[in-house]
């Protein structure tokens, strides 16, 4: 099994973000940090970046183990995003391992970055592992232009145009 992981994730394409975000609630609804997600998503993909988005990079993964995608992802991700509206969304149990795992692959290595994003709660809500790092205020007006610069800025890319798409 470790060996059929291994070949995946070497296979894959690396991405430049990954995108942590809880996609359902206790009753099986769609999460508001997955549609906030999505939007980020469609919005970077637009940019020219490689983005990891379970609920779209997955999609056509049905059937399949999907732990070898999600470890080559988080290896080879420069970026982590991690979007919450709620404290338990943050500390549901998937989302909790991914940006454990990330944390984890980031000792000893400067060039990955993880960026918290909160709305509606207080930013020390946060799980205290993330409350070290710059997070981002998804209520604050213009987070999508301040979002993208430090995006650009972390991959060293060029700086876009800017956008009028509001998530």
């Amino acid at each position: 099994i470790q060996k059929s992981i291994l070949n995946i994730s070497k296979n894959e394409k690396p991405f430049d973000i990954f995108i942590c975000y809880k996609e359902s609630d206790n009753e099986g609804k769609r999460t508001r940090d997955s549609v906030i997600a999505q939007e980020l998503h469609q919005l970077l993909t637009d940019k020219g970046y490689k983005v990891f988005f379970s609920r779209v990079t997955l999609e056509n993964k049905l059937g399949t183990m999907y732990e070898p995608y999600i470890f080559a992802a988080l290896n080879s991700a420069k970026i982590m995003i991690v979007i919450g509206t709620k404290k338990e969304y943050f500390n549901a149990t998937w989302v909790k391992n991914e940006w454990s795992r990330f944390l984890s692959l980031m000792q000893g290595r400067s060039e990955k970055y993880i960026i918290p994003c909160y709305r509606d709660m207080d930013a020390y809500e946060m799980p205290e592992e993330l409350l070290g790092f710059q997070a981002q205020d998804l209520n604050k007006l213009g987070f999508i232009q301040d979002l993208l610069r430090g995006i650009n800025k972390l991959i060293g890319k060029e700086e876009n145009k800017p956008t009028t798409r509001v998530v």
